[in-house]
């Protein structure tokens, strides 16, 4: 039985591998051809990136790097690149933020601004359908009313939850009963003075 299912998995994954393979030399294809088209033509980079994502998104890593490299993009560039693109795919705004820091080092902060912008997990600029939103950094009314979690309890006098410090019941271990004293230190008698 072990035997059988190793062999059908191993059939499976050999069935498969073409088409990965396939799938891949599609994208160094399209890597080649955006690379060629931003050489001719730099000006046109962003409508380049845009058209090719729009017809291949499974590419589109493989797309944004080959902008930056062949158009020698600087910083502001390469913010232009990654907003077009995560415009044009916005599932694959993790994918391309990546692979946009991996070509371009220097131009993290200007890459993560626009990852910001558009980042669903931030909550702002980004609707559940894949589009912009127009309620950009609106704060839900029940986040906006609700206290901090962390901060100590009874600190606000409208908050009635534990003891507030100083109180009888806020002590850490022990409660204080009396002031700290050193012990007697009683020194034993020599045996010269008996």
């Amino acid at each position: 039985m072990k035997n059988t299912l190793k062999f059908a998995l191993t059939a499976v994954l050999f069935a498969a591998a073409p088409l990965a393979s396939a799938e891949a030399l599609d994208c160094v294809k399209v890597s080649s051809a955006v690379k060629s088209a931003v050489s001719a033509n730099s000006d046109k980079v962003l409508e380049i990136v845009a058209t090719q994502i729009a017809a291949n998104e499974s590419c589109a890593c493989e797309i944004v790097k080959a902008a930056i490299i062949s158009s020698e993009a600087d910083k502001n560039v390469v913010a232009q690149i990654v907003d077009t693109a995560i415009l044009e795919v916005p599932s694959e705004l993790r994918v391309i933020a990546q692979c946009a820091i991996a070509v371009a080092p220097d131009a993290v902060t200007h890459i993560q601004a626009v990852v910001e912008k558009y980042d669903k997990s931030a909550g702002a600029g980004y609707s559940e359908k894949g589009g912009l939103d127009d309620s950009k950094g609106a704060v839900p009314e029940d986040q906006a009313a609700s206290p901090n979690p962390l901060d100590f309890p009874g600190v606000d006098p409208s908050d009635p939850i534990g003891p507030r410090p100083g109180a009888p019941g806020s002590f850490t271990l022990l409660p204080p009963v009396l002031p700290p004293v050193l012990p007697p230190i009683v020194t034993p008698p020599t045996a010269s003075e008996l």
